[in-house]
């Protein structure tokens, strides 16, 4: 039952966070830090390990679009890269040592690296990502049986569909 309520919250939640991306409000960004948050115990509890190690990641690049807005500072600029790479690294390596299905590698990565593309104001490219990867996360989802979460893995696609056809930046 408790899971059941973390599928809830955590699709909801990351719901939310896109949709109000989508209309320019930084609260998404907050919002995504605490799904990101409550989703580290989700996919700890079903037995998704490396995603709960992604949302580590995607805590810190919702923190920083919270937070960097237009002003930028090289070093943390710097340390969002590397911390980037080193995620997306670990992801491979877990996806061609059998840890990680072809799935969870494009799903995670294209969800990692479009959060960055949005958090750096590339919001074409973000939305055009996070599209591809939203579809293959709902299916992703579904296979796992966490029919919820592949429902608005679903529902995001067309945020982002939404994000595409208005961003021409």
């Amino acid at each position: 039952m408790f899971v059941f309520i973390l599928q809830i919250l955590v699709s909801v939640l990351f719901f939310v966070n896109k949709v109000l991306w989508l209309i320019g409000k930084k609260t998404g960004w907050l919002l995504g830090a605490i799904a990101a948050a409550i989703a580290v115990f989700y996919f700890y509890l079903v037995g998704l390990y490396v995603f709960t190690v992604f949302e580590i990641g995607l805590i810190g690049l919702m923190l920083y679009g919270l937070f960097a807005g237009n002003k930028k500072n090289q070093t943390v600029e710097n340390l969002i890269n590397i911390s980037t790479v080193l995620i997306m690294s670990a992801l491979a390596y877990f996806a061609f040592s059998g840890l990680l299905t072809i799935y969870e590698l494009i799903s995670s990565t294209g969800l990692l690296f479009g959060t960055y593309l949005l958090s750096h104001e590339k919001f074409r490219f973000g939305w055009i990502v996070h599209f591809f990867a939203h579809m293959v996360a709902s299916y992703m989802a579904y296979l796992k049986g966490q029919d919820i979460y592949a429902l608005f893995q679903f529902a995001s696609v067309f945020v982002a569909a939404a994000g595409i056809s208005l961003n021409k930046k």
